[in-house]
């Protein structure tokens, strides 16, 4: 995460923190540029916490012992440039994971995300501004 995630007044800071996967989601998620570098970053809101979140996936450099466009979660294989196409359907079999920022109670000490560990997949991505 390469800033804080939008501010969700929503947000619901007691969820206890659970590592669930939660399913196909249809919220509004947007699809941009990613900010610290080549990539993208998917900005929305966790559908467990409703927590503002925020995820970037630095492309995969061929030499650098990366796999594929994301070089963070492992997606399928696939050339460094490709269309956008290709990167929104990556990014709708991509799992993604509750970054809002907020140590929900019973988060552990090494837990990969700060959230409330929810998981899911969104079902459509909107461009934003420097986003497809």
């Amino acid at each position: 995460m390469s800033e804080a995630p939008p501010v969700n007044h929503n947000h619901n800071h007691s969820t206890t923190y659970l590592e669930t996967y939660v399913g196909v989601v249809a919220g509004d998620f947007v699809r941009r540029d990613a900010e610290s570098g080549p990539g993208l970053r998917i900005e929305g809101t966790c559908p467990r916490c409703q927590g503002g979140t925020v995820s970037e996936y630095p492309y995969g450099l061929a030499g650098t012992g990366t796999k594929g466009i994301f070089s963070r979660r492992g997606a399928a294989p696939a050339p460094v440039s490709v269309p956008v196409s290709g990167e929104e359907t990556a990014l709708l079999r991509e799992v993604h994971f509750c970054e809002c920022g907020h140590p929900h109670p019973d988060l552990p000490a090494d837990a990969p995300f700060v959230g409330c560990g929810a998981s899911w997949r969104v079902a459509a991505l909107s461009g934003g501004a420097g986003g497809g």
